[in-house]
């Protein structure tokens, strides 16, 4: 798994939130991120808010079931190394990887909870 990373040129914008850019070997790469996001019309603050649990961060994430092996395989890198010339990346976020190089396990999860709280219609003048 061993191989040498080049890359002459590179240009990121924006890594945010649990984003990984790696330019290298690695043997894990593991992205996690959870996220409450309250939006209000109007600024209203009720106490400690977000100390409830939400199921979407409790509830275990499916997992693909790999099919077993039909043959063997056997991989041979006529080159020692992974050579890029330039990459542009405006923005990763949210447990995204850009990743130029070799891994055995890539893993990302994002979970996020995005609660809107808007006010009703205006009433008009035939409601009053």
């Amino acid at each position: 798994m061993k191989r040498t990373s080049i890359v002459q040129a590179l240009h990121a914008e924006t890594l945010i939130i649990s984003s990984v850019l790696q330019i290298g070997d690695s043997e894990r790469i593991s992205a996690r991120t959870r996220a409450l996001a309250v939006q209000r019309q109007y600024e209203l603050f009720f106490g400690p808010e977000g100390e409830q649990t939400f199921p979407i961060f409790t509830k275990p994430i499916p997992r693909w079931s790999s099919p077993p092996p039909v043959a063997s395989q056997q991989t041979l890198h006529e080159s020692p190394v992974i050579s890029v010339r330039s990459i542009r990346v405006l923005g990763i976020s949210s447990s995204a990887v850009v990743h130029i190089g070799s891994t055995s396990i890539a893993e990302g999860e994002a979970r996020i909870k995005h609660i809107r709280q808007l006010a009703g219609p205006m009433p008009s003048a035939a409601d009053i």
